[in-house]
């Protein structure tokens, strides 16, 4: 192997480690990104949930005060009677 072909042969090693480094770092930024992506969701959905699990919370309550009430109309009526 002469001069020429040794030195086109490191170059041509150099372009495929750089090229292989940049490959890595492109797939590892891709999936930094996805998991970054994926922890707001989650975050976002577990707010939610938690909205959820309050308004549930409060049509409940709205639910017990009017069935106290309608009970209450219902007794008026029927000592009316």
């Amino acid at each position: 192997m002469n001069m020429g072909q040794s030195g086109m042969l490191f170059v041509f090693g150099m372009f495929l480690l750089v090229t292989a480094i940049i490959i890595t770092g492109i797939a590892y930024a891709a999936s930094a990104s996805k998991a970054r992506a994926s922890a707001s969701r989650e975050a976002h959905y577990r707010e939610l949930a938690e909205k959820a699990s309050a308004d549930a919370t409060e049509i409940q309550a709205s639910l017990i005060e009017i069935k106290t009430r309608l009970a209450s109309v219902e007794r008026l009526l029927k000592e009316g009677d």
